[in-house]
C-alpha cells in the first residue's frame, strides 16, 4: 500500500509536529463527514479521541455511545501521514455476523375475544449481549461487544474473558497466522450497542478517527 502513496504524503512536512498533526485529523475528520454528507445512507464514525462511536446522516450526528473500553488501548496511533489517510478512509463493511438479528422479528398471536386476550402471557425472551464483528475493505477488523448489567444493576464488566475468548477463536481459525487482520476490540453500553448495530445498514460505511 505504501508504494501506491506519493512521496509527498508520506513524508508531510508537518506531521511529526504534534499541534499540526492533531489539526491534520481534525481536518481529514470532518472532510470524511462532507463526503458522507451526500449520501443518504446512515453511516458509522469511530472516534477512539474522544471514545465515541456514533450514527450519523448527511452530517449530523443522530446517535453517540461512550466506549467502555478498546484493545487494543492506542490503535494505530503511531502512523506516517501517507498510512493514516489510507487508516481513516471511508471504509465499506464487506463481510460481518452479529448474535442477533438485524431486524429484529416478533409474533403476535391475536386473542378471539376480550377474555382470551386476557389470558394471554407475553413471555419476553432477552435478546443475548451484541457481539458485532465486521471485516471493513481496508483490512482492519472491528468487534463491537455489549456490556449488560448483573443483578445489582452495575455493569458487567468482563474485558479481558471477551478478548482471551476472541484470541482463542481466531487462533482455532487460524487468522493470526495466514491472514493476519489488524482487529479493533470496543465494548459499550449493549442497548447502545444493538441500536447503532440495527441502525446501521448492510455494507455500511465506516469511517475513523483517532
Amino acid at each position: 500500500k505504501l508504494n501506491t502513496i506519493p512521496e509527498k504524503e508520506l513524508n508531510d512536512a508537518g506531521w511529526n509536529v504534534a499541534e499540526i498533526q492533531e489539526k491534520k485529523k481534525e481536518v481529514h475528520w470532518l472532510e470524511r463527514h462532507l463526503t458522507l454528507a451526500k449520501s443518504d445512507s446512515i453511516n458509522l464514525g469511530i472516534n477512539l479521541t474522544d471514545s465515541i462511536v456514533q450514527v450519523q446522516l448527511k452530517g449530523t450526528v443522530l446517535f453517540q455511545a461512550k466506549i467502555q473500553q478498546q484493545n487494543p488501548a492506542h490503535f494505530f496511533d503511531d502512523l506516517n501521514y501517507g498510512t493514516y489517510l489510507d487508516f481513516t478512509k471511508i471504509a465499506k463493511i464487506i463481510d460481518e455476523s452479529s448474535t442477533i438479528p438485524k431486524r429484529p422479528l416478533k409474533k403476535i398471536q391475536a386473542p378471539k375475544n376480550e377474555e382470551e386476550a386476557a389470558k394471554i402471557k407475553h413471555d419476553s425472551i432477552p435478546d443475548p449481549l451484541l457481539v458485532w464483528k465486521f471485516e471493513l475493505d481496508n483490512q482492519i477488523e472491528v468487534v463491537i461487544t455489549g456490556i449488560g448489567l448483573n443483578k445489582d444493576s452495575v455493569p458487567d464488566l468482563r474485558f479481558k474473558e471477551d478478548l482471551l475468548k476472541y484470541n482463542i477463536e481466531k487462533i482455532k481459525q487460524k487468522w493470526v497466522t495466514e491472514n493476519y487482520k489488524p482487529t479493533l476490540y470496543i465494548w459499550l453500553n449493549d442497548k447502545d450497542a444493538k441500536a447503532i448495530y440495527r441502525a446501521i445498514p448492510e455494507r455500511g460505511k465506516v469511517v475513523f478517527r483517532n
